[in-house]
């Protein structure tokens, strides 16, 4: 009987590892199947170790498929029903801190990825070092905490390239061509981005090289290099992804309005403002609607941008309040209205 607790305990765990590196490469339908393989065996599992870290895995799983809420009662109900080891302890505080990063809430993430961290030692996988440190990167890269960003980047980096870890040190690369063009490094940012496209793993479900095209185009645009960022955008949106789709779209009409494109701008206009609509994405109706005021219906520009910053303030989108209160700031220099341009650029520095 012992011996075949055993066996079936030494295939539950294989089974576990092999879960969790679908889980760390995004490949989910085959996460999927492998967590139905190890629901069929749970039954036969005695160990509160394995099973602890199977309600775990599961956690990350839920989270990783969109479904925060159903991560969070697995996390919680793991803690609550077993008595966690260290190894276990280590995945219970960093998924935590995941599932905290996905509700926004980037300092109590931060909180519990400094929770975690004295566990990974004990955490003798190798494969993990990276994608701790890469996670914790990401955190302060949104914290627009880009030193910190930039050294824990590093050390995932590190880890990656020791253990070839393909994937990993392409998320690496672009998350730290993210952070220097934060710091306008323009060419650095350039090279890490070209540098993570060589990393792509085909089998991920990850789609890094679309991240990759859509942040190269952001870096030409943000450059003025126009075509060269439409072209880029356009790579992005032949993977159809639904949010970044529509991200690229964005930056796609710009372009053409701006390089006098107008019956295309309008094409492209016609679709991202049908598309937000449909979705019910009322951030991209108001900046698709912005973009229209800017190029088109220019009577009600200044109403209408008004009325966007305003909105952005109000769901607490720094990125696009900063964004547009800049522009409209240039608007009203250029228009010689120095007090209205002081307001909305004391705005963008918020």
């Amino acid at each position: 009987m012992y011996q075949t607790d055993m066996k079936n305990a030494e295939i539950f765990n294989k089974l576990l590892d092999k879960l969790y590196v679908n889980i760390k490469t995004e490949q989910i339908r085959a996460a999927e199947s492998i967590r139905n393989e190890i629901t069929e065996q749970e039954d036969a599992i005695r160990d509160e170790r394995l099973l602890a870290k199977s309600m775990l895995y599961d956690a990350r799983l839920e989270m990783l498929k969109g479904d925060l809420d159903k991560g969070e009662k697995l996390l919680e109900g793991a803690a609550d029903a077993f008595a966690l080891t260290a190894e276990n302890l280590y995945y219970y505080h960093f998924f935590k801190g995941l599932l905290l990063y996905r509700q926004t809430k980037l300092q109590d993430a931060i909180v519990e990825f400094e929770r975690a961290e004295p566990f990974l030692s004990v955490q003798i996988d190798h494969r993990e070092v990276s994608d701790f440190y890469y996670k914790l990167a990401i955190t302060y890269y949104y914290m627009k905490m880009t030193a910190f960003s930039v050294l824990n980047a590093n050390k995932a980096i590190e880890s990656a390239l020791r253990y070839d870890q393909k994937l990993q040190l392409g998320k690496c690369l672009l998350l730290q061509g993210l952070n220097h063009m934060h710091m306008t490094d323009f060419r650095k940012a350039e090279e890490l981005f070209q540098a993570a496209l060589k990393h792509d793993v085909s089998e991920s479900e990850l789609q890094l090289p679309m991240y990759i095209y859509h942040n190269i185009g952001v870096l030409y645009f943000k450059q003025d290099q126009l075509e060269k960022a439409m072209g880029h955008f356009e790579k992005s949106m032949h993977y159809k992804h639904p949010e970044y789709y529509l991200k690229s779209l964005y930056y796609v009409t710009e372009c053409c309005f701006r390089l006098g494109l107008k019956d295309r701008a309008m094409e492209h206009f016609t679709e991202g403002f049908a598309l937000s609509k449909k979705r019910d994405e009322d951030a991209y109706k108001w900046m698709f609607a912005m973009l229209h005021k800017q190029f088109v219906d220019k009577d009600s520009f200044e109403l209408v941008w008004r009325e966007g910053i305003e909105y952005f303030q109000s769901i607490e989108d720094d990125n696009n309040v900063r964004h547009f209160s800049e522009r409209l700031a240039k608007y009203y220099t250029d228009n010689h209205d120095f007090e209205k341009a002081s307001r909305y650029y004391l705005l963008a520095l918020k």
